[in-house]
């Protein structure tokens, strides 16, 4: 089965955890959104994903979804994010992804994410120094900051246990 595996990221977290994902895919075609608009109909599988900023998914996986849709619809897919505040993961997930797609999809998971200040901008650092005040607070219960490769691995088990349960190898 063909695999497509497209991404979004701003400052490399979410490249890294699409890597990792193709680790697990072997002969999977990886995409960066912000080099290439593949056409997903020559695949089979398509797992696609976002670093989060300011709470939404970046804007070319957005713009790649509304493209696509109506030919990612039928396929296998898989639904990932990068996002260090584990807390905020289903609000995320109803806020940037429709019930249909959630529900569509075979998996649906944060790989976590990382926090790195060389890489953010003046915005970014105040909302970090916040948040980080809410974690002293208590309001924020639980923070990831790296990438998580035993959800990585899980997401891509899941892939194959649809597969091998439907019978489509």
């Amino acid at each position: 089965m063909k695999v497509l595996i497209v991404y979004a990221t701003r400052t490399g977290t979410t490249e890294r955890a699409a890597r990792m994902l193709a680790g697990h895919f072997p002969g999977a075609h990886l995409c960066d959104l912000r080099e290439e608009n593949p056409d997903p109909s020559g695949y089979d599988i398509i797992l696609f994903g976002s670093g989060i900023y300011f709470g939404r998914i970046l804007r070319p996986l957005r713009n790649w979804l509304n493209e696509y849709w109506e030919v990612i619809r039928p396929k296998i897919k898989g639904v990932f994010i990068c996002n260090a505040l584990i807390d905020e993961v289903p609000e995320l997930m109803r806020s940037n992804f429709s019930l249909e797609l959630r529900n569509a999809s075979v998996v649906v998971e944060s790989f976590g994410g990382e926090y790195s200040p060389k890489n953010l901008n003046i915005y970014e650092r105040i909302r970090l120094k916040l948040t980080h005040k809410e974690l002293l607070g208590g309001q924020v219960t639980e923070l990831v900051p790296c990438i998580l490769p035993d959800r990585v691995k899980a997401f891509a088990d899941e892939i194959y246990d649809y597969i091998e349960i439907k019978g489509l190898q």
